[in-house]
């Protein structure tokens, strides 16, 4: 089994982790202090930070995350099992259980976006067969029903999963604008339902569902389209398209080469990797609009069991999808070695976070993501 280190329980998207940590070890919020280490069953009862032992506060996580990127030693004091001594184990001794992100002892990893649709899937169907919800999200799954009723002015009388038929949203180009097809951002709410409800009056309520503390919009190859491998090898992209979603992106395009051509080579590809980049607002909103869409309702579980509930219409989406300020480049990843870039970007609604890699084992960048974290101005309310 793999072990944890400080990016595992730092970098964007796997901040909760670090949460876990600190409550596992001080016992906090139901948790016990019960880790899987190299060494066997430990149980902690104290944290260390460069050898100094940090007392239990609400803010103790946040202070281990901002230790992203830093060398800072973390340590847990407590009992292995059947030891009466106490001592200590480092955070990269501890072993990366299921419950940090790591594949189950039992065998293959439980997807839990798949898992919260079938819950979710199965109290609408209890509450629309006047049956008493049972389980998980039993009370989300009413006030859902009720705000899609109240919205579409007529009751909702079906629920049908369509999780897994999400059609194929590719990038294309439309004049200079690269785009998510259909070009219109309310066309889009029927390709990214994973619950439709259907009204009494036959119109339909398209329900997003994701689960984690940061999504995922837009997943789009360009290896065939925008980055031909052999552009790569020669040190520019020549391919007219390829070129203007560099440009959105403000990606210097020599520099956007040389990550993946001196990859693996001593030292950073660029350097400095990190650079702010001015972005083209046009194109990128766009793109963005239509990664976005409209016409749905997006459902966000949280590991802790939450939901975020929010609506996401035509006219939220020009707001959602305007760009503002700098962009933060990574030429190479936030370490600068990597055959990667990585681009954050921020507007009142969501915090952007864009990467262009290889998904398939491959050197030559084969598919651009882009994810996000919504803020409180999206209008989002925890059911």
């Amino acid at each position: 089994m793999a072990n944890l280190n400080l990016s595992e329980i730092t970098s964007k998207g796997k901040e909760h982790r670090a949460k876990l940590l600190v409550n596992k070890v001080f016992k906090k919020e139901g948790e016990m202090s019960n880790f899987a280490t190299n060494k066997g069953l430990f149980n902690a009862d104290a944290l260390f930070v460069d050898g100094k032992k940090v007392p239990y506060n609400k803010k103790l996580a946040d202070l281990i995350v901002s230790f992203k990127g830093q060398r800072i030693k973390i340590e847990l004091e407590g009992l292995l099992a059947g030891k009466t001594t106490k001592s200590k184990v480092k955070l990269t001794q501890l072993e990366k259980t299921e419950e940090f992100g790591g594949q189950p002892s039992g065998g293959k990893r439980i997807n839990k976006g798949n898992e919260f649709e079938k819950n979710l899937h199965n109290r609408f169907v209890e509450i629309l067969t006047s049956k008493c919800p049972k389980g998980l999200y039993a009370k989300e799954a009413q006030k859902i029903i009720d705000a899609a009723s109240k919205s579409a002015k007529s009751p909702v009388k079906k629920a049908v999963h369509a999780g897994g038929a999400n059609t194929s949203r590719p990038i294309v180009f439309g004049g200079n604008d690269p785009y998510i097809t259909p070009r219109q951002p309310e066309k889009h709410g029927e390709k990214l339902t994973d619950i439709t409800l259907i009204h009494a009056n036959n119109t339909e309520t398209y329900l997003s569902l994701k689960y984690g503390p940061s999504l995922t919009f837009m997943n789009a190859g360009v290896s065939k389209n925008y980055f031909l491998e052999q552009d790569m090898k020669s040190g520019m992209v020549n391919n007219r398209d390829g070129k203007k979603l560099l440009k959105a992106f403000g990606i210097n395009n020599a520099k956007f080469c040389k990550v993946f051509n001196d990859y693996g080579k001593a030292g950073k590809q660029v350097d400095p990797h990190e650079q702010k980049v001015k972005l083209d607002k046009g194109m990128l909103k766009s793109l963005i609009g239509t990664a976005i869409g409209a016409n749905y309702w997006m459902v966000h579980a949280q590991p802790d069991g939450s939901i975020f509930f929010w609506q996401i219409t035509k006219k939220r989406n020009i707001d959602y999808s305007t760009v503002t300020g700098e962009g933060t480049i990574y030429y190479g990843g936030k370490q600068g070695r990597g055959k990667r870039i990585d681009l954050e970007f921020s507007n009142n609604f969501y915090d952007f976070q864009m990467n262009i890699r290889n998904k398939q084992r491959g050197l030559y960048p084969s598919h651009i993501m882009l994810d996000y974290t919504s803020k409180p101005a999206t209008g989002k309310k925890k059911l």
